[in-house]
């Protein structure tokens, strides 16, 4: 999975320099999370970027070259996402970090997550969205970045990883709605190692999830950790 960004003019002939030099090329990957709270990070240059005229007009390539798409928003931008999906039903696209609900867990950036109220406002969009997002059979996500700092965690700042049974009581919620949204075939696990090594460790990580996704199936666990990567990327 490659950089490359579809507004830019020589979006064509960077996909071909892609794919000559490296045949397991599959597709590319272009973040655009950027939260209305300007405390925190934006990861591009404009807030909707999925909507970008020259945007979509190059994200058309995509399904010329038979291309997938890794897709990064925040929470609050997820119908940026439906929409170019719904817009092209022919392209893959891959939603990364499940989506990235900021402050769910408690207070980043200026004011986001600062209540309780707040934090289950948060909690109720994502799931309402995740859910609509899933009716569009082009789209898959991953279950990945769910302990990077944005989220709200507190371990980087006390300086401890996160126990097997607090990554369980935190995101079992998370996965197991994103489960039974898109199901055990349209799912997938990443480590987003090393940006989430400041509040647990890879093998916790994988321990912890790999309890809650067993539980969803007795599949599932081969679905999620092995067969749907192998099938979107065609591996």
């Amino acid at each position: 999975v490659a950089a490359a960004d579809p507004r830019d003019p020589n979006f064509k002939k960077i996909l071909k320099l892609h794919h000559r030099a490296s045949p397991h090329f599959r597709g590319i990957r272009k973040m655009a999370a950027v939260h209305e709270d300007r405390g925190i990070f934006a990861w591009a240059d404009e807030p909707n970027l999925y909507r970008n005229k020259m945007f979509l007009k190059g994200f058309e390539v995509l399904a010329q070259y038979n291309l997938s798409f890794d897709a990064w928003t925040y929470s609050t931008q997820l119908s940026d996402v439906l929409a170019l999906a719904k817009q092209f039903p022919e392209t893959s696209i891959v939603l990364d970090h499940l989506g990235t609900p900021a402050g769910l867990f408690g207070q980043v950036g200026n004011h986001t997550g600062v209540t309780k109220t707040a934090r289950e406002n948060i909690l109720f969009r994502w799931q309402e969205d995740i859910a609509e997002l899933a009716h569009c059979p082009n789209v898959y996500s991953k279950i990945s970045g769910l302990f990077m700092p944005v989220l709200g965690h507190q371990f980087h700042l006390q300086k401890r990883e996160a126990s097997k049974q607090e990554i369980i009581d935190l995101t079992a919620p998370l996965i197991q709605h994103a489960l039974q949204s898109f199901g055990m075939y349209r799912l997938m696990f990443a480590s987003n190692f090393p940006m989430d090594r400041v509040s647990t460790s890879l093998v916790k990580l994988i321990d912890a999830t790999s309890d809650i996704v067993a539980a969803y199936h007795p599949n599932a666990l081969q679905q999620v950790f092995r067969h749907n990567a192998k099938q979107f990327y065609r591996l």
